[in-house]
């Protein structure tokens, strides 16, 4: 609309220019005035082709409206908003209409905040949000809030949704339950917005921090836990280590108890070994006596004394009685059968 009010100055600015020159330049009529007539003409000629001309090139260049990229155009008529907004690229507009330009693409907002737990405790957060205005919602967000939504849409909903979950956790788990707290912050925070057509891409709490005399407690605290942990850990160890000297200790017995169980039953098995031994031996001398006294005869023992006679080089003694030839032959010792006639 300002454009349509500036090419209509410049139009009647002008043409009154144009008319006001033509009379100056139509009243001077002497020859000494002819060269001061004559620019008088084409100034006027001018100022007229300035009034038409450029009042001429806004007007054309106003129903072309370019939208550029990440961006849509809100459109006020004759201070109306059209709740159609217009999207990227080349848009034909009546040169009445005003476009305004908004950002739909991601930004990111960054804001401190301070809350309290549920003991009392003063949580200080960093929270940064990642969001985006919706195309569709950005005449509403324009006609009601304007430009400045992040100012007074986000930051008071950041601030309230934090207290509400802050104030559910003691101080003292809101560091160990941070993932849980974050995804709650998040998923409220989400549908707070979307009320007003805003996206929520992320919520992260960047950093929790509290007052110093409790991170003071907290560290006294930490310390404290650790060193008892340490302690817990040395007796551990010490134990281990106690456990592992009566194991090596138990496992040397142990052997020593085996080598010595060992040297005895190869003692015994040696003793008893040797007993079988002498045992079998026995029976079998007995056993063989038992066999040779079985098969001894008078025949057999005679011939056994020959034989042994024999086996020492010597000849069986002969006696030869008698005064006649050949004589009686009788041999010592006699045999036990009867001997037979000598044939004279």
């Amino acid at each position: 609309m300002a454009k349509l009010i500036f090419a209509a100055f410049l139009l009647v600015f002008g043409v009154v220019g144009w008319r006001v020159l033509i009379k100056l330049a139509l009243g001077m009529t002497s020859s000494r005035d002819a060269d001061s007539a004559k620019y008088l003409r084409w100034a006027s000629k001018g100022a007229l082709a300035i009034g038409l001309i450029v009042p001429i090139l806004i007007v054309v260049l106003s129903v072309f409206v370019i939208v550029s990229t990440g961006h849509v155009g809100v459109v006020v008529q004759f201070g109306k908003v059209d709740p159609t907004p217009l999207y990227e690229g080349f848009n034909l507009v009546a040169p009445w209409k005003e476009v305004n330009q908004m950002s739909i693409q991601i930004k990111k907002k960054e804001g401190k905040f301070d809350a309290g737990s549920t003991d009392l405790q003063a949580v200080h957060v960093i929270m940064v949000t990642n969001y985006r205005l919706q195309a569709k919602s950005a005449p509403e967000i324009f006609r009601t809030v304007g430009y400045d939504f992040e100012s007074v849409i986000i930051t008071p909903a950041e601030q309230e949704v934090l207290k509400a979950h802050t104030a559910r956790y003691p101080a003292s788990e809101i560091l160990h339950e941070r993932a849980k707290l974050k995804g709650e912050v998040q998923s409220d925070l989400a549908a707070w917005l979307a009320k007003y057509g805003l996206e929520l891409r992320e919520a992260s709490l960047a950093n929790i921090g509290f007052d110093p005399g409790y991170m003071k407690a907290v560290e006294a605290k930490q310390v404290e836990e650790q060193n008892a942990q340490k302690k817990v850990y040395e007796v551990l160890q010490a134990q281990r280590e106690a456990d592992k000297v009566a194991a090596t200790a138990k496992g040397a017995a142990d052997g020593a108890r085996e080598a010595a169980r060992g040297a005895a039953d190869a003692t015994r098995a040696t003793a008893q070994a040797e007993a079988d031994s002498l045992r079998l031996k026995g029976q079998a001398q007995a056993e063989y006596n038992t066999r040779v006294s079985a098969s001894l005869t008078p025949t057999l023992i005679e011939q056994q004394r020959i034989a042994a006679w024999r086996a020492g080089g010597s000849q069986v003694p002969q006696f030869v009685t008698g005064s006649g030839s050949p004589g009686f032959l009788m041999q010592i010792p006699a045999p036990s059968a009867k001997p037979q006639a000598v044939e004279k």
